[in-house]
């Protein structure tokens, strides 16, 4: 693959950072980019090192051999993404090879810490949120190592290639998010990217790329950034692996110039995350959790039915929240959603296990024999390794 004609441009209200993507094994040639609003425009800038990360594993994953870049590139960087590569193919037991990335070295100079910021992705789910908040407890206003930046993105899970662009959720995240940044004085960026037209497969950026992709946006800000938060999804015990977005791979997407770090969230299961959560006034009802766009109600963030929104609900009902909240277009988990809802990995059994004692105290054991039977049904499974057959059943149907 080759990474082209690097510029920036401004253009119908946005400030543009793009490229020219050429794959050599296939005739795609793709325009690539990140585009911030003009108003925002300081906060990127034509990066070589944002463009690596941001396709070395797109490039691997269409069989390139190679990706060579047009203006130079920080060695340990190349080095690292090199390793995060060799890592991915390590745990998913993979023929992918590594590319070779060919450009020439250009060292960043370390940043000026009292100068430059803590930048963190804000997606509206609980463990965004729940990092956004947590660091704004731990460190002062003006202490380099507090958030001052939350980088909301297009194109990644919203946005998703494969799914209904649904502008209207977008546009009510930011409206939602920007009044909770608004009062800890975060500055809201939002940020569109179409990386994942490289490569759309959902499987290739939930396992391998999920990561990668937001720690080229950091790069491209790295101007004024020297440190980005990546909020885990589970506690330190349930980090699955493979896993697009483990702290472990994470690291290998920064260097000396720009630490990707998670914020210590690891520390908090799920439902530690949402207790916090709900003792910070207003948060709930900008929660963005959903997966099935196509499904969400208009004026709301979430459908209310799919797997993560029906978990996460569970969640606010244990904490006493969920009729409260105006994030979902129901105020209850019913046995008939809980039956439609799957466990497939030991990381969601974490996120069941400890809903089973407080729903229960609740008078919830309709749903708690439901999800009994699931956790029983997924030992079973994983026991007589059944599991191994789906990623034949997926082929016969056709799905990625």
């Amino acid at each position: 693959m080759f990474i082209r004609d690097i510029q920036a441009k401004h253009e119908d209200g946005q400030y543009r950072v793009q490229a020219e993507a050429v794959l050599e094994t296939r005739p795609q040639r793709e325009t690539i980019f990140f585009s911030v609003p003009s108003e925002q425009a300081d906060w990127i800038r034509p990066e070589p090192n944002a463009f690596m990360v941001g396709t070395a594993i797109a490039a691997m994953w269409n069989g390139e051999n190679r990706l060579a870049i047009e203006g130079g590139v920080d060695p340990q960087l190349r080095t690292r993404l090199t390793i995060a590569m060799r890592l991915l193919t390590s745990w998913h037991k993979s023929p992918l090879r590594p590319v070779d990335i060919m450009a020439p070295a250009a060292p960043r100079a370390l940043p000026d810490i009292p100068r430059s910021t803590t930048a963190l992705f804000l997606s509206g789910g609980v463990d965004s949120l729940s990092a956004l908040y947590w660091n704004a407890s731990q460190y002062q206003k003006g202490d380099p190592r507090r958030a001052s930046v939350a980088l909301f993105v297009h194109g990644l899970d919203v946005g998703d290639p494969n799914k209904p662009n649904r502008l209207d959720v977008w546009s009510l995240g930011i409206q939602t998010l920007s009044a909770l940044c608004q009062e800890l004085e975060v500055e809201l960026v939002t940020v569109k990217v179409n990386l994942r037209n490289l490569a759309a497969s959902w499987r290739l950026y939930g396992s391998w790329q999920h990561a990668s992709l937001l720690a080229s946006i950091a790069h491209a800000a790295s101007s004024r950034i020297y440190r980005c938060i990546i909020a885990p999804d589970y506690s330190v015990e349930y980090i699955p692996h493979p896993h697009g977005s483990h702290p472990w791979l994470n690291s290998y997407f920064g260097a000396d110039f720009l630490e990707i770090i998670t914020g210590d969230m690891e520390q908090f299961s799920r439902l530690g995350k949402v207790r916090f959560l709900s003792t910070q006034a207003g948060v709930l009802d900008a929660l963005r959790v959903c997966w099935d766009a196509g499904a969400i109600p208009q004026g709301y963030l979430n459908c209310g039915r799919c797997l993560k929104c029906v978990r996460t609900m569970l969640a606010f009902m244990a904490c006493g929240q969920l009729a409260t909240t105006k994030a979902f277009p129901f105020n209850d988990v019913t046995a008939e959603m809980m039956k439609a809802t799957p466990i497939r990995t030991s990381a969601e059994m974490e996120l069941y296990l400890e809903l089973l004692a407080p729903l229960d105290a609740m008078g919830r054991k309709d749903l708690t024999t439901i999800i009994k039977r699931k956790m029983r049904l997924f030992q079973t499974e994983h026991a007589l390794k059944l599991y191994r057959l789906r990623p034949f059943a997926k082929k016969l149907l056709g799905r990625n």
